[in-house]
């Protein structure tokens, strides 16, 4: 009893991790694709996107190699300032420099501190700065370059810092995880491998069910033929006695 227990429960964790398995690969096959179709490049699943924070420019808010969570921001709504204001987290297109020096456009998680309106009311710029920085960001962000703001995340601006701070929805450290998922080893390490060994042991299962029953069946036919064999040599026996007994 024990013994089925255990492969009981083995089973249940076995399914579990391959929902999660799926999961992960359709989450990151559907980000793949929205990616391509999107205004800003970025992926995201209903409208909601995942983004490692790389650098340590909001800590203690969000620390370097964190997940947040952010919803898209759409061009018309980051012009007419309606679904932004002061406070708010944002990620944003921006130039920056790599390890090489070369210029390349990312992206940059930072705080709204102030917004800059034209005369009809509609946004200019919003400026922006890092909670860990001490001055506000150099170049102004336009209402193009936002891409998300991130969930429940919220501040007061107090002499250009952030008081009363709400966090927002953050998952420590798991920032670096997607990164590494989002690599073609990471995909194949994380997913690809993993959902392969479980087909291959799902389908060594079923062999091995098909192969009991197949037996079981051997087995019944076995004791069928020989319970059948017996009751013959019985009505044999039988018979043989009562022609004896005739011929005496």
């Amino acid at each position: 009893m024990e013994q089925q227990n255990g492969k009981s429960i083995l089973g249940v964790i076995s399914d579990v991790l391959l929902i999660i398995l799926i999961i992960v690969a359709i989450a990151i096959t559907v980000m793949t694709f929205t990616s391509k179709s999107s205004e800003t490049g970025v992926g995201n699943i209903l409208g909601f996107t995942p983004f490692s924070v790389q650098t340590s420019s909001m800590e203690p808010t969000i620390d370097q190699g964190d997940l947040i969570i952010s919803k898209e921001v759409k061009q018309e709504e980051a012009v007419d300032g309606k679904s932004l204001k002061v406070g708010d987290v944002i990620t944003f297109s921006t130039v920056m420099s790599d390890n090489a020096g070369n210029t390349i456009r990312g992206y940059n998680t930072h705080r709204i501190v102030d917004v800059t309106l034209n005369d009809d009311g509609t946004v200019f710029s919003y400026a922006t700065k890092g909670d860990a920085i001490g001055t506000e960001d150099s170049t102004p962000v336009t209402p193009y370059e936002i891409i998300a703001k991130q969930i429940g995340a919220s501040a007061d601006i107090v002499n250009g810092q952030p008081v009363n701070i709400k966090k927002g929805v953050t998952i420590m450290g798991l920032g670096k995880a997607l990164d590494f998922l989002q690599t073609q080893l990471g995909f194949m390490v994380c997913v690809i491998i993993p959902l392969a060994l479980f087909f291959i042991w799902q389908v060594y299962k079923l062999i091995a069910m098909f192969m009991s029953a197949k037996s079981e069946n051997i087995s019944d036919d076995i004791k069928r033929k020989a319970i059948e064999e017996y009751l013959a040599q019985q009505e044999a026996a039988k018979k043989a006695a009562a022609d004896a007994e005739e011929n005496k």
